[in-house]
C-alpha cells in the first residue's frame, strides 16, 4: 500500500513536470495567424496580435500583448497592452477550469455613434447577412436555456483603462480616464438565464470622468451584482471642486433598466458650478446640495421623460456677481416716486439708450454684487417637468421668489415668473420669463423714442438675472390686496 501511494505521488509529479516542460516549450506565436483568422471568421473583426503570446508555469498561464480590434479597413476601436490569464493546475488535471485571475491592462476603447445612427464597431450589413445565412437553424422546440461552461474565476482586474464615447447625432462626448476595476467573489449559476446567472462584488476607481462640459474627478465606489441588480455603494467623487457622496441602484432584470440615485454635496462651491455649468463667473459662496432621483431607460432622452424625484439647494451668505439687486430695486422705487436724482439719471439713461437701440439692457444693469443672506431652491421632478416648488433668495433688503416649471425634454420654460416680494409674500414687482432654459427669449424694441413702457421693460428685467424676458413688468403697491406669491422657507430680511 505504501509503495502504491509513493508510486502514485511520483507519477503525479512526473505528469506535472511533463506538463510544465511541455508548456514552457510551446511557442504559441506560431498560432497567431490562425487565431486572428478564427476571430475574423467568427465575428468579422480584424484582430491584430502585434506583440507576443507567452506561457508561464507558476502559475499556469498565458499572456498576450499589444492587441487591437477593428472593423475591416477602419481604425481600431479597441486596443490593450496585455491580457493575462492564470489557471490553477490541480483542477485542470481533473478536467475542470479554475481561473486564478484575468488581467486586462492599458485598455483604450473608442465608441463613436455616426450621424447615420451606426457605431464604429458595426460590421457591414452584407457580412451580417452572410453570417446569418451560414448559421444552422435552431429548433423551435428547444426550451431549455443554454448552460454556461463550468468555469470558476477567482478575480478579474481591469488596469489603467481609458474609454471615449462620441455621439455625432447629439454632439455629446464623454471620457473616462485611468479606470481601475477589481471584481471578485464571482459565481455562475447555470440554472438562471443571462445576466441573472452572474453574481460578483468589486470596486472601481476612476481618475476623471468628463461628459460634455461636466467633469467628475477621483471617483471611487464599491458595487455588487446579483440577480441582474447592481448596487453601487459608498460612491465618493469630486464635482465642481466639491467632495460628494452618493449611492445608486440599477435594476436590469427587466426589459428596460430602472435607475435610482441619491447624492449629497455638503459644501457645493457655487463659483465652480457657475463657471462649469453656466459658463459665467456669476455666483460665489457655498451651499448644501442633495438630490434623490430615479428614471427608467438606458439613454438621456428616456431618463428625461421618466425622471422622478427632487433636488434641493440650501445656503447662506452667497452672492451673484455683476448685479446689485438691492441697488437696482432702490433705483426703481426712487423712479416711481419721481425722484430722478435718487434714481440715478445716468444709470437709467444708459439702460434706456441701449433698449432704444435694440441692445441688451443688462449692459447697464451690471455692476456690484448681490449679497444673498439666504438661498433655498427646491425642485420637484415628475412627468417630464421640473417644478420650481420653493425657490427664493433673501438679500440684505429684499426677498425674491421664482415660480413655474421647466420641460425637461425640450428645456422650455412654462409659466416662469420672478417676483420681488413684500413682507406678506405678495409680489411688489413681477416679471415673466419665456423661451428655453439655455436661451430665454426677449422682446426688444428698435424705437428711437423712450416711452414709459420702455422704462418698465428695462427695470422689470432686473428680476430675471439669467436672460432676457418677453413680458413687461407689472408694478404693484403693498397697499393693494394680492394673492400671496410665495410662502416658503426663505423669510423677509
Amino acid at each position: 500500500m505504501k509503495k502504491l501511494m509513493i508510486s502514485t505521488v511520483v507519477l503525479l509529479g512526473l505528469i506535472i513536470v511533463g506538463l510544465v516542460v511541455a508548456i514552457a516549450m510551446i511557442d504559441l506565436n506560431q498560432y497567431k495567424p490562425k487565431i486572428e483568422q478564427a476571430v475574423k471568421d467568427a465575428s468579422g473583426y480584424d484582430l491584430k496580435i502585434n506583440g507576443d503570446i507567452s506561457t508561464s508555469f507558476s502559475p499556469i498561464g498565458v499572456s498576450v500583448t499589444d492587441v487591437s480590434v477593428a472593423v475591416p479597413k477602419k481604425k481600431a476601436f479597441v486596443s490593450f497592452k496585455s491580457f493575462d490569464v492564470a489557471l490553477e493546475l490541480i483542477p485542470l488535471l481533473k478536467q475542470k477550469v479554475k481561473v486564478n485571475y484575468i488581467v486586462l491592462s492599458n485598455l483604450d476603447l473608442m465608441i463613436e455613434k455616426m450621424k447615420n445612427g451606426k457605431f464604429n464597431f458595426d460590421i457591414a450589413s452584407k457580412k451580417e447577412t452572410v453570417s446569418k445565412t451560414t448559421k444552422k437553424p435552431v429548433s423551435t422546440t428547444q426550451k431549455e436555456p443554454t448552460k454556461l461552461p463550468l468555469v470558476n474565476v477567482t478575480e478579474v482586474r481591469l488596469e489603467n483603462a481609458n474609454v471615449t464615447y462620441i455621439d455625432n447625432i447629439s454632439n455629446a462626448k464623454a471620457n473616462a480616464n485611468n479606470i481601475d476595476v477589481t471584481i471578485n467573489d464571482i459565481s455562475l449559476d447555470s440554472t438562471k438565464e443571462k445576466l441573472k446567472s452572474i453574481a460578483f462584488k468589486g470596486n472601481v476607481s476612476i481618475e476623471k470622468i468628463q461628459y460634455n462640459k461636466y467633469t467628475i474627478t477621483n471617483t471611487t465606489l464599491d458595487f455588487d451584482l446579483k440577480d441582474a441588480i447592481a448596487n453601487l455603494n459608498s460612491m465618493k467623487y469630486t464635482i465642481f471642486g466639491s467632495l460628494a457622496s452618493a449611492k445608486a441602484r440599477v435594476d436590469m432584470s427587466g426589459k428596460t433598466p430602472k435607475v435610482s440615485f441619491e447624492e449629497l454635496i455638503p459644501e457645493l462651491k457655487l463659483e465652480n458650478f457657475s463657471k462649469e455649468v453656466l459658463e459665467k463667473d456669476l455666483l460665489k459662496g457655498i451651499v448644501n446640495s442633495t438630490a434623490k432621483l430615479s428614471f427608467v431607460g438606458n439613454d438621456e432622452l428616456s431618463a428625461r421623460k421618466t425622471l422622478v424625484g427632487h433636488v434641493l439647494l440650501d445656503g447662506k451668505k452667497v452672492g451673484i456677481k455683476g448685479y446689485d439687486l438691492d441697488k437696482i430695486v432702490k433705483s426703481y422705487n426712487d423712479l416711481k416716486s419721481g425722484d430722478l436724482k435718487k434714481s440715478g439719471a445716468s444709470f437709467l439713461s444708459s439702460a434706456l439708450e441701449n433698449t432704444a437701440k435694440g441692445k441688451s439692457a443688462f449692459d447697464s444693469l451690471q455692476g456690484g454684487t448681490t449679497a444673498i443672506e439666504q438661498l433655498h431652491v427646491k425642485i420637484d421632478v415628475s412627468k417630464k417637468m421640473a417644478n420650481l416648488s420653493d425657490v427664493a433668495i433673501a438679500t440684505l433688503n429684499n426677498r425674491v421668489a421664482l415660480q413655474g416649471s421647466i420641460n425637461l425634454v425640450d428645456e422650455s420654460l412654462k409659466g416662469v415668473k420672478v417676483a420681488i416680494l413684500d413682507k406678506q409674500g405678495c409680489a411688489k414687482y413681477t416679471q415673466g420669463i419665456e423661451g428655453t432654459l439655455s436661451a430665454p427669449t426677449g422682446k426688444g424694441t428698435t424705437s428711437s423714442k423712450v416711452s414709459v413702457e420702455q422704462v418698465q421693460e428695462v427695470i422689470g428685467m432686473v428680476s430675471s438675472f439669467f436672460g432676457k424676458s418677453k413680458k413687461k413688468a407689472a408694478a404693484k403697491t403693498t397697499d393693494e390686496k394680492c394673492k400671496v406669491f410665495y410662502n416658503g422657507v426663505v423669510k423677509q430680511p
